[in-house]
């Protein structure tokens, strides 16, 4: 038996007792989402009219898309990505911003949309695609149709080894996403967000969105390295406090100074609540242990852990792969 549903606006049809994210995807619309079991919350939708089963996951008028199910006609609403797309482009910056970490700007034919937190996939011409997250200039600039991308010096990296090097300010490149569902959402709770190493830069690139569009949002940043001289970020939390941030947050393991708190960014997390949204990104021991106290404290999460060598494309991502014939997502180096 079918039905008529509405999708931002848009009609279809779908078939009685199917989820909303496969009723979407009949309609060639993709509903942000990741774990399709009910755990990540990524695709919570809101029931405008008409009703479904929500099969337990109501709150107020918003459902778990992945779980919900259609029961008669219905009109949906919820945040729509911007859709992967490819752009060619130059390096034309290469500065290094602390013994570890460099900053690599990419100038691209054509500006490419995406969303705080978001990540895309760069290929430098004759080197291995890496993906990393789009950020702004650590004084908070970002010009049109510029890339800014953070990225940390490995010993044994074939990418950030050239660097500098082989790869210079004029070296091809091709870009391709935004992929991801640790973006920006929009909400009134409390934010916070944290970062250690380079996992800084989808970190600042939401601290930088939250400032100039949701202002009105209380916000804590907590940003950690394992080393003092590789805060290199400091500037940028020093606009977070000039543009009225309370709560600015810089840890170090070694080196702590009376601007630097020694130990953990999970030393010094504030107790979590209902209303509290958190974003992670950095090492995955530092992801792990704070999606599990967001998890005590029934808090949402966005996680973006960086590995030596590997990342997991989401299964929203594999889609999008698929779906528009994009490659498949080598190693993220980091």
């Amino acid at each position: 038996m079918r039905c008529q549903l509405a999708f931002n606006g848009k009609p279809l049809e779908a078939n009685i007792g199917e989820t909303l994210i496969d009723a979407a995807l009949g309609g060639s619309l993709l509903i942000p989402q990741d774990c399709r079991s009910g755990q990540c919350q990524s695709c919570r939708v809101t029931v405008v009219s008409g009703s479904v089963d929500d099969h337990g996951t109501a709150q107020g008028r918003t459902v778990l898309a992945c779980q919900a199910t259609v029961s008669g006609e219905a009109k949906i609403e919820f945040e729509e990505l911007p859709m992967p797309v490819k752009r060619a482009g130059i390096i034309t910056e290469i500065n290094s911003l602390s013994p570890q970490i460099l900053e690599v700007v990419m100038t691209t034919s054509s500006p490419l949309e995406f969303r705080p937190g978001q990540y895309v996939r760069l290929k430098l011409s004759g080197f291995p695609a890496r993906e990393f997250s789009p950020t702004c200039r650590l004084d908070g600039s970002r010009k049109e149709g510029e890339l800014v991308f953070h990225i940390r010096r490995l010993p044994d990296g074939l990418v950030s080894r050239a660097l500098g090097e082989t790869i210079k300010p004029g070296h091809a490149a091709h870009v391709q996403g935004p992929f991801g569902n640790a973006y920006l959402r929009e909400g009134n709770g409390p934010l916070i967000l944290v970062s250690g190493g380079a996992g800084w830069a989808p970190i600042w690139a939401l601290a930088h969105g939250a400032r100039t569009n949701q202002r009105e949002r209380d916000l804590i940043v907590i940003a950690g390295s394992r080393d003092a001289e590789d805060l290199y970020m400091r500037a940028a939390l020093d606009w977070l406090v000039q543009d009225g941030v309370r709560e600015v947050i810089a840890t170090s393991e070694r080196g702590a100074s009376n601007s630097v708190k020694r130990g953990l960014p999970t030393h010094y997390l504030p107790l979590l609540g209902l209303e509290d949204t958190v974003h992670v990104a950095g090492p995955i021991g530092l992801v792990d242990a704070i999606k599990s106290k967001a998890l005590d404290a029934h808090a949402r999460c966005f996680a973006d852990p960086f590995l030596a060598s590997v990342r997991t494309a989401s299964l929203a991502d594999r889609f999008m792969r698929k779906w528009q014939g994009l490659e498949l997502f080598g190693p993220r180096e980091r």
